[in-house]
């Protein structure tokens, strides 16, 4: 019986030790039948363009940019403002004793600027020589212009610090002072009705007259935030200043004049009355411009995609990831003058240059942004990302999508701005952008 139970002892430990023996594996080398293989792939073809449209709407906007800077990249950037103004919310009776002081332009500042803000600034008002109208489609365009009249109704040269500044005063004609103070001392009807006051006074004009001006700042365009100040004191009983304002409108007649001299930029129009070009980034240095205020966008393609496909024909292609690096182009860009966008966004696009619709972020109901990342350091880390996965899907899965895109679009709290952002196309140095795949292929 002892014997027995010792060999089935034997018998069992046999088995056990022959179940757990296994052939050895060998690192590092490929199965001849492998099944899946996951590989990262950063060479796919980034191709760069410039659109931009020599036309567009800038009426209605709550936010003015006025100045001129030269960016070395963009050519000269210049902003005018236009816009009306409304009668008192209510008239004081002034007395036959009261004297006229003088006439001033309050300017309420947004904060914003962009550019060299250590130069003085020549800022110049003038009033309008006709009825603000219309240029076509009821709407007002970057270059549409309203007459103004030949005097200048004033002019202030400054220094603008628009971190610290809140408002900026510029003292106007006395002789229209005189004249708008003896209106409102009569309670005359072009200064009590706003109808017809627009038929009297048709709105101002801001511009700067200095041709080196090296930067822009933004201005408050909401309504009564722009106020022309008729100033007097009574005299009886005793000295007491007194004030009444002509408010700014916020109204579809409001508009920004923004036109950029673009001579040796290679951002040339196609042809004339063409309001849509496209220019291929190789006429411009391999450079692409987005710069949305002055609707400038960088189109990105990638006409090489599908050609993972092809040379993976006898495998299943399954994409696990796809990231967008944008890296803006080194020394293009500084924090004092220079300024990148600080987030940005992209939208789809085709062969047609239309906006289609806007990439979404992973609950596929907001939208996605890409936050700067700078490099304060050396200065050539700095990108934004982007994670793009369903869409490369969609081209990969689709034939003819060699020439579907996106337009890079930026987001900011403040419109308009003029900050820009310039990308170089890969291969044209170590800082270019790149899409970046995480791919499996299923061996069929």
């Amino acid at each position: 019986m002892k014997i027995k139970k010792r060999g089935f002892a034997f018998l069992l430990t046999a088995l056990i030790a022959f179940a757990c023996t296994r052939n050895d594996i060998t690192f590092g080398t490929t199965p001849e039948n492998e099944y899946t293989r996951l590989s990262y792939i950063d060479s796919v073809e980034v191709k760069l363009s410039t659109v931009f449209a020599d036309s567009f709407v800038t009426s209605a906007h709550t936010n003015f940019l006025l100045g001129q800077y030269n960016d070395p990249y963009l050519g000269t950037i210049t902003s005018k403002n236009t816009f009306q103004l409304t009668v008192p919310t209510s008239l004081p009776d002034i007395a036959s004793t009261a004297v006229f002081d003088s006439l001033t332009l309050i300017v309420k500042l947004n904060k914003y600027y962009y550019g060299d803000t250590t130069q003085p600034l020549t800022i110049q008002v003038k009033e309008l020589a006709t009825p603000i109208t219309y240029s076509y489609n009821s709407k007002l365009y970057n270059t549409s212009s309203i007459a103004t009249k030949i005097e200048t109704l004033g002019q202030k040269t400054t220094r603008i610090y628009p971190g610290i500044y809140d408002s900026l005063i510029i003292r106007l004609d006395n002789a229209k002072g005189l004249e708008l103070y003896n209106k409102l001392k009569t309670k005359a009807t072009e200064v009590t009705t706003e109808t017809e006051f627009l038929n009297y006074f048709y709105g101002l004009n801001l511009s700067t007259t200095n041709a080196n001006n090296g930067f822009m700042f933004g201005i408050n365009a909401n309504a009564a935030q722009i106020v022309m100040r008729v100033h007097y004191h009574k005299t009886n009983p005793y000295h007491e200043s007194a004030y009444i304002d002509f408010a700014s409108l916020s109204n579809d007649y409001v508009f920004n004049q923004l036109t950029a001299d673009r001579t040796g930029t290679g951002l040339v129009s196609s042809a004339a009355g063409i309001n849509i070009t496209e220019i291929p980034s190789a006429a411009t240095n391999h450079l692409s411009f987005s710069q949305e205020s002055m609707s400038t966008f960088s189109k990105i393609t990638f006409p090489s995609l599908r050609n993972i496909l092809v040379a993976k024909s006898n495998y299943t292609v399954k994409l696990i990831k796809a990231e967008l690096i944008l890296r803006p182009t080194p020394l293009s860009f500084n924090r004092s003058m220079y300024k990148l966008p600080d987030s940005l966004f992209l939208s789809t696009t085709d062969v047609t240059n239309l906006v289609g619709n806007t990439v979404t972020d992973s609950t596929g109901t907001a939208i996605q942004y890409a936050k700067v990342v700078i490099d304060d350091l050396y200065g050539e880390g700095t990108f934004y990302r982007f994670n793009i996965t369903s869409y490369v899907s969609s081209l990969l899965n689709t034939l003819g999508t060699e020439k579907q895109g996106f337009y890079i679009r930026q987001a900011s709290g403040i419109t308009p701005n003029v900050d820009r952002l310039i990308l170089s196309e890969r291969g044209k140095d170590a800082y270019s952008s790149q899409l970046l795949l995480t791919v499996m292929y299923i061996n069929k």
